[in-house]
């Protein structure tokens, strides 16, 4: 008899405890869902928030829906904030691909009726497993199956965001301008990058690179105010440089700050370099 109420007891104070939860979890400690306003997130929220946003816009391809998701942030000026999180992100050797995507970004905000392709929708192979005649290692042998879908076309860069403008690779259109009149402030590489059409392409990615070593990459589509097409770099005088548009881009070799003559000083002066790429 012993033995029976003891288990009685035990099943009885399972239940009571059941019960007393679920009358806790219902009154005293209830589960509160909140749905929060992208504008109420942090600092780092917002760009966590912006990042999302531009990779929507690189798979959907649309861009009045990535407008508006964007204004939930209530940004006084959304395409300057994302110029500088994209800036921000390439100066700190962040993520390539989600600078590029927030330089796409904010290309859709500054123009429109920018148009992109989204992302192809990847299907997978289809395979089976057909068995062979049994060996001595007693192995089975993967074959693919003769139905399998294709996948997408692979695009000319290796990252899973698409080009603004398929075609072919870009290539340097006559002679880089100096500009020494009037003389600019500071000394820049300006490239401007079209497709076959004359349109400013923004989101190409570009590698710079000098004899001593060492690769950085930015993109155009950052100075929309100049051009969607646009980018620049900071010369450093008697410094010579290599310059790639694209992943399928050829080098162009031996680009460096013009000399523009002697100031009041006598010393000498830079002025900037402007490069036009354009698709055959």
């Amino acid at each position: 008899m012993t033995e029976k109420r003891g288990s009685w007891y035990l099943l009885t104070g399972v239940i009571i405890g059941m019960i007393i939860g679920l009358i806790l979890s219902a009154t005293v400690l209830p589960v509160h869902y909140i749905n929060t306003e992208p504008s109420t997130l942090s600092a780092e929220g917002k760009e966590a928030y912006r990042i999302m946003v531009a990779q929507a816009y690189l798979a959907e391809g649309d861009g009045g829906r990535a407008r508006a998701r964007l204004a939930l942030l209530q940004d006084v000026n959304p395409a300057e904030v994302v110029i500088a999180q994209a800036q921000s992100m390439l100066a700190e050797s962040g993520s390539d691909a989600s600078a590029r995507a927030l330089a796409l970004l904010a290309a859709a905000v500054s123009e429109p009726s920018l148009s992109i392709t989204p992302l192809p929708m990847l299907t997978p192979m289809a395979a089976e497993v057909i068995p062979t005649t049994p060996a001595t290692t007693g192995t089975v042998e993967m074959t693919q199956g003769p139905t399998g879908t294709p996948g997408a076309t692979n695009t000319p860069r290796p990252t899973a965001t698409p080009q603004p403008t398929l075609g072919s690779p870009f290539v340097m259109s006559g002679e880089p301008e100096p500009i020494c009149d009037p003389l600019p402030a500071v000394s820049l590489l300006q490239i401007i990058v079209l497709d076959s059409s004359g349109q400013a392409v923004p989101g190409v990615r570009i590698e710079i690179s000098q004899a001593t070593g060492g690769v950085e990459t930015f993109y155009t589509g950052l100075y929309p105010e100049v051009s969607l097409g646009y980018a620049d770099y900071l010369f450093i005088p008697d410094v010579v440089y290599t310059v790639r548009i694209g992943e399928s881009g050829q080098p162009v070799t031996g680009l460096s700050a013009p000399a523009c003559g002697n100031n009041d000083e006598n010393k000498p002066t830079y002025g900037s370099l402007r490069v036009l790429f354009t698709q055959p």
